[in-house]
Parts: structure tokens; C-alpha cells; sequence
């Protein structure tokens, strides 16, 4: 709007027609543009990022203070990110006193208090049900900051936590260019102590990251297996131990009978002799070889006996080594198995690190060079904003303004969004994507000028 009115009123050609060189009138303002550059880029890159991280820490002191007088009786505390919960005491099973912390990034989002409750593991959805009763909640507005939390009562109330815990992470808007420069260097550092080695190289980081689940899913699967078959092979062992301790036994039983066997050959000899001798009659004699051949008879039939119990139990014996060698094998599958999937889990975990590492690293050098940028663009708009008020020949406000917004709506702030989407991507590099509006209004500017040189 200045050079425009200095050049509808003709001063323009006036200081040229002095002898006054263009450029002595414009230097002044291109260096307010500078201070300016200056002062913006001061306040992006360190003064806001501080001052938003004070209020989030003026805010959790708050809500600390509020709870002081709560917390400082709890007797148990359970961090489950993004979650913390305090249990003052436990009577029958049910928790009393509990207080509820959810976390979003820097934030605290959700402030839950509650008389009593009871927590439940579901291990199968890997979670925990949380019960509630006779409580109240504050929800902070961490996007309004300015904006009174709003409060609440319930009588009963049930959420889910899940057990995955989430690691709390500083956000890049709340860090200054020089921690994010320092954030960076760790970065660089831990990258460069880890070699990407992906596990197939047709298949991207993405599709091997979201194939851990799956991996996991089956080493979950055959642990499970691993798990019964150890049982089964432990069950046999002692099968084929308790086998083993019955055939001694029934061996030692056979041993005992055939010994018992000689001894009464041994009797009935006796007998017969006894019988020649004359010292028995021959009805005596009938009846005890009457019971020596019984007693024989007898103790055959428990050998007999014996013998199909040690065959019997030699069976189960060679049913249960059979099952052991099955059951070590399949374990020996198994193991084997499982240490290559615990290989490729780790092989992507490492790519999963190394991909978060990226991606963190890209979004420090994204807010870097968008501080930057939009701290920068102050001399941009001057540069184009000089030639283009000259040749407009015109002081009006709303001329003046509708130029100004014509570039500003319909060329910077297109290509500034723009290019935050493409370096988010990672469509395009950083450096044309972020200060692409900057060197577009810059060519156009310096294009404005030489025209207007030329002129």
C-alpha cells in the first residue's frame, strides 16, 4: 500500500528523477523485513514451543494438586500408558478410593475419581475391565487451553485398558529447533549403530511391519503348542517311569513265587522221603502232596499272572517311548520353528525401529524447516509485495489488501499446505516441498522486479 500511493502520486518517478537509486528506498524496508524474519523466527523456534510446554506443565501441576489430597493416602499404583491408576485400599475384592489418569501425548485428557471399583484381566483380548462406581471426571480441553475442563458424575461407569502398553512421546511442536537438533543427532547416532537388513527384499518396511502381528500371532501359537507337547512328553516320562518301577516290582513277585516254587519241590521231596523212611502213613502222605502240588499249581498260575502284567506293562513301556521320541521330535520341530519366526519378529522389530526412528527424525526436520520457512516469509512477501504495490499504482486500502490477499490465499498459503502434505508423505524432499512457496514468491518477486528495472 506505501509504494503503491508513492507511485500513484508520482514520488516514485520523482526520487528516480533526483537521482536516487530504486533499490535506496527499498533496502529500509527489506531490512524491517529481516528484524521481522528475525523476531518471528525467534518466537516460533524457541518462545512458543516454551511457553506451550510451561502450560502443559502448569496444567498437570494443577491437576496434581488437586489430587494431592487423594493420592498422597493411595497405597498401590498401576502404570498402564497412557493410563495411571491409584488404589488407596482394598477391602473384600473391591478396590476403594481410585483415581484414573489418561495421558495423550504431553497432555493429561481424562481425570477420573471413583468411591470404588474392581479391575478384571481379560488375558484372552489382552485387556483390563475396569468397573467403577460413584464417581466423577474432569476432562481437560488440551487443544483449548483457555477453556474451563468440564466436570461430571457417574454412578457406575465401565472402560477397557489395553494391556499393549504406549510409550508417552514428546511432541515436536513443544520442542524448540535446538532440541529438535540435539533430538536428531540421537537419532543419527542410534541409526548408525543399526544395519536395516529387511527379510525379503521384494517386500517394503510397511508390509513387513504389518506382517509382525501375524508372526507374533503364530510363535504365540506354537508356544502354546510347544507348552502342551511338554506336558504330554513330562506325562510320559513319568508313564514310562511308573511302567518301569511296576515290571521291577512284578519281576521281583515272579522271583519270589519261583523261590517259593523250589522250595516246596524241595518239601514234597522231603515228604517222599519221609514216606520211605516210614514216618508217614500213606493217607499223610496224600494229603500234603495233595497240598504241595496246589501250592505249586497256585503260584504257576500267579506267575503266569505276573508275566501278562510285565508283557502289559512292557507295552504301554515301548507305547510310551514311542510317544516320548514323537512328542521330542515334534518339540524339536517346534523349537526350531520358533526360533526362526523369533528371528524375523526381531529382524522387523528392528525395522520397525529403525522406521519409527525415520519417522520421528522427519518429523523434527519437518517442524525445523517449517519454522524456518514461515519465519523467512517475511522477506518473500516484501520482495513481491514492492514491485507488485509500484505497479499497481495504487494507495487504496482495498486494493492494497485484495492484492495481498489474492497471493497470499490463492498461491502461498495452496503451496505451503501443499507441501506439508508431500514432505509428510514423503512424496517429495523436505527442503522443495517445505520451502517451496518461499522460493515460488521469491522467483516471482525477483521476476516483478527486473521488470520493474527494465522499466
Amino acid at each position: 500500500m506505501t509504494y503503491g500511493r508513492m507511485s500513484a502520486d508520482h514520488e516514485i518517478v520523482a526520487i528516480q528523477t533526483c537521482g536516487i537509486h530504486l533499490m535506496k528506498i527499498i533496502t529500509p524496508v527489506l531490512v524491517i523485513g529481516g528484524l521481522f524474519s528475525l523476531i518471528t523466527l525467534a518466537l516460533s523456534s524457541e518462545v512458543l514451543p516454551r511457553s506451550c510446554y510451561k502450560i502443559i506443565l502448569l496444567q498437570e501441576r494443577a491437576i496434581n494438586n488437586l489430587l494431592a489430597g487423594r493420592l498422597a493416602t493411595f497405597q498401590k499404583k498401576i502404570d498402564l500408558r497412557p493410563y495411571q491408576i491409584y488404589i488407596g485400599s482394598v477391602e473384600d475384592t473391591i478396590n476403594k478410593d481410585i483415581a484414573v489418569i489418561e495421558y495423550a501425548d504431553d497432555y493429561v485428557t481424562n481425570v477420573i475419581l471413583a468411591e470404588e471399583g474392581t479391575i478384571k484381566m481379560d488375558e484372552a483380548a489382552n485387556k483390563i475391565l475396569l468397573t467403577l462406581h460413584r464417581g466423577e471426571f474432569l476432562k481437560p480441553n488440551y487443544k483449548k487451553l483457555d477453556e474451563i475442563p468440564r466436570l461430571g458424575v457417574f454412578n457406575e461407569t465401565t472402560f477397557e485398558i489395553s494391556l499393549s502398553e504406549k510409550k508417552r512421546e514428546s511432541s515436536a511442536k513443544y520442542m524448540t529447533i535446538f532440541q529438535l537438533y540435539r533430538s536428531n543427532r540421537e537419532i543419527d547416532k542410534e541409526l548408525a549403530k543399526n544395519v536395516r537388513m529387511p527379510l525379503d527384499s521384494k517386500k517394503t518396511d510397511d508390509m513387513l511391519i504389518k506382517e509382525l502381528p501375524a508372526y507374533r500371532q503364530k510363535l504365540s501359537n506354537l508356544s502354546r503348542k510347544r507348552d502342551d507337547l511338554t506336558m504330554e512328553l513330562k506325562r510320559s516320562n513319568e508313564n514310562l517311569a511308573r511302567q518301569k518301577s511296576k515290571i521291577e516290582g512284578l519281576e521281583n513277585e515272579s522271583k519270589i513265587a519261583k523261590n517259593y516254587i523250589l522250595v516246596v519241590n524241595e518239601n514234597l521231596i522231603r515228604v517222599k522221603r519221609e514216606t520211605k523212611a516210614g514216618k508217614l502213613t500213606s493217607e499223610d502222605r496224600d494229603k500234603k502232596i495233595m497240598q504241595i502240588k496246589e501250592s505249586i499249581e497256585r503260584e504257576k498260575q500267579r506267575i503266569y499272572g505276573i508275566e501278562r502284567n510285565v508283557a502289559a506293562a512292557a507295552a504301554v513301556q515301548a507305547d510310551e517311548t514311542k510317544k516320548i521320541a514323537s512328542f521330542s521330535q515334534s518339540i524339536s520341530e517346534i523349537d526350531s520353528q520358533r526360533d526362526i519366526l523369533i528371528k524375523n519378529i526381531g529382524d522387523i522389530e528392528g525395522v520397525e525401529h529403525i522406521a519409527k526412528n525415520e519417522k520421528i527424525r522427519r518429523k523434527n526436520d519437518i517442524s525445523i524447516h517449517k519454522r524456518l520457512s514461515q519465519a523467512l516469509s517475511c522477506i518473500t512477501f516484501i520482495i513481491i509485495g514492492v514491485p507488485l504495490g509500484i505497479m499497481l499504482r495504487s494507495g487504496h486500502l482495498i486494493i492494497g489488501f485484495g492484492a495481498s490477499f489474492l497471493v497470499i490465499l490463492f498461491l502461498y498459503y495452496p503451496l505451503v499446505v501443499t507441501g506439508i502434505v508431500m514432505a509428510e508423505n514423503a512424496v517429495v524432499p523436505l527442503v522443495p516441498a517445505l520451502w517451496g512457496a518461499d522460493i515460488v514468491l521469491f522467483i516471482s518477486g525477483m521476476f516483478v522486479f527486473r521488470k520493474l528495472f527494465s522499466r
